[in-house]
C-alpha cells in the first residue's frame, strides 16, 4: 500500500500534468488515475499518468456506452481488485486490451525514454 506521502506526490503530479496539457480531467478522476498508479506501481506514474490522461475522454466516451456484457468481464476481475473501483477496472481493460485510440495510433512508433525504460524493467523485475 503507497503511504499518504506519497499519493500526495502522485495527486499534485497528475493535476500539474492534468494542467499543462489542458486534458480538463475531473479531480474525482485525477483520483481514479492516482489509484491505478499505486495498483501497478509508483515508478511507472509518469508513462501512466500521461498514457491516461491523453486518452481519457476517447476511453472514458468507450466505457460510457458500455453494455452489459461489456461490463461483466470489469466485475469478474473487481472480486479480486478491491482496491479499484469498477470504471478503473474498465479504463485499464480499454487501455490493454481494447484498440488504441487516435492518440495512441498518432504515436505508435514513438520510442520510450531510457528513465520509462529502466522504471519498466525494474517493475518486471519486482515480479
Amino acid at each position: 500500500m503507497t503511504n499518504k506521502y506519497n499519493r500526495e506526490f502522485l495527486l499534485e503530479y497528475v493535476e500539474s500534468e492534468n494542467k499543462k496539457n489542458e486534458c480538463n480531467v475531473s479531480l474525482e478522476n485525477m483520483n481514479k488515475i492516482v489509484s491505478l498508479i499505486e495498483y501497478f506501481g509508483i515508478e511507472l506514474y509518469r508513462p501512466i499518468t500521461r498514457l491516461l490522461l491523453s486518452n481519457w475522454e476517447e476511453i472514458t466516451e468507450r466505457i460510457n456506452n458500455y453494455t452489459e456484457s461489456d461490463w461483466m468481464m470489469a466485475d469478474e476481475i473487481q472480486k479480486t481488485t478491491s482496491t479499484l473501483d469498477r470504471f478503473s477496472i474498465a479504463m485499464l481493460i480499454e487501455v490493454l486490451e481494447g484498440e488504441d485510440t487516435l492518440n495512441q495510433a498518432e504515436n505508435a512508433g514513438r520510442r520510450l525514454s531510457e528513465e520509462e525504460l529502466k522504471a519498466i524493467r525494474k517493475h518486471q523485475d519486482e515480479q
